[in-house]
């Protein structure tokens, strides 16, 4: 294996370089040839240039959550469904399963404790898929549920909490928002969210709101465009239990208009969501990514 990387190093410090990426795994030899380039395809709203629709120049006045959102028919009538893969990052294998493997229209989340964040999202922006950050947040139980050491917690400063969160928003680029990572505790305390907020408008940013323990929406201001999670599809691996959170997500959104449905890149849950969301247009229900079902803002 020492000849891989000979071989390969010199290779990847070139394409670096050149505005690609090359990523090598050394124990199994594989190579993963990953395109970052400006020629990346895609329905992403700043790739709409190139294909003639919409001139480059025109998103540059435009907040992120649109510059950066995959195009959607606003004018589809169809109720929504807006699936949310999250903890990207934090197994390679199954972050780029879930990039390669799912559709584009689903919106992919990833984690701030990635130490390899650049060659993901690079190809994640490159199959075409939005981009979320995956905020850690203080949990209502933090004896059941560690959110990791950069989690926002209520006991700090609001300083500390605009000092977290601009740390990690740095880590990724190219995102329409944040999706909550845990938060119930720290997500339903309006002083502790006011510099959250008020950071991701500032960013042009969007909000998606996660509660695991209390699934109500809260009231959200400071002009943030917000989506809340409602179905999360794998907290229980059985088939049957997917299955059953699939259906409610289906009637949710015949209902309401529009289901957030969050699940993580365990190889069962991708199966079942790649097997659904082929139903879905037979079924009068459009997928859709997170941009296109959050709502407020300015």
């Amino acid at each position: 294996m020492d000849f891989f990387k000979r071989l390969f190093i010199p290779l990847f410090v070139m394409l670096a370089a050149a505005g690609g990426w090359l990523l090598i795994e050394y124990e199994r030899g594989t190579i993963f040839a990953i395109d970052g380039g400006e020629d990346a395809p895609g329905l992403l709203a700043p790739a709409a240039g190139r294909d003639g629709t919409r001139p480059a120049t025109a998103d540059l006045g435009r907040p992120a959550r649109e510059r950066f959102a995959r195009v959607f028919d606003k004018n589809d009538k169809r109720p929504r469904v807006a699936v949310i893969v999250t903890g990207l990052g934090l197994a390679r294998d199954a972050s780029f399963r879930a990039i390669e493997e799912m559709p584009p229209d689903v919106t992919l989340a990833f984690s701030p404790y990635s130490d390899a964040l650049t060659p993901l999202l690079a190809r994640a922006r490159d199959k075409g898929h939005e981009i979320l950050l995956a905020v850690p947040m203080e949990p209502a139980d933090p004896r059941r549920r560690d959110a990791g050491p950069s989690a926002l917690s209520v006991s700090h400063s609001e300083g500390a909490t605009r000092q977290r969160l601009q740390t990690m928003l740095g880590l990724v680029h190219s995102h329409v928002g944040i999706v909550g990572d845990l938060g119930d505790r720290f997500a339903r305390d309006p002083v502790a969210m006011k510099p959250v907020l008020e950071e991701l408008a500032a960013k042009g940013l969007l909000y998606v709101e996660n509660r695991l323990e209390s699934p109500e929406s809260g009231t959200i201001s400071n002009g943030v465009p917000t989506a809340s999670v409602s179905i999360w599809l794998d907290r229980d691996l059985a088939p049957e239990a997917i299955d059953r959170e699939i259906k409610a997500a289906e009637a949710l959104a015949k209902r309401a208009g529009s289901a957030v449905v969050l699940a993580r890149p365990y190889p069962v849950t991708l199966a079942h969501l790649s097997a659904w969301l082929k139903t879905l247009e037979r079924k009068g229900i459009a997928v859709a990514p997170v941009s296109a079902v959050a709502k407020g803002g300015s």
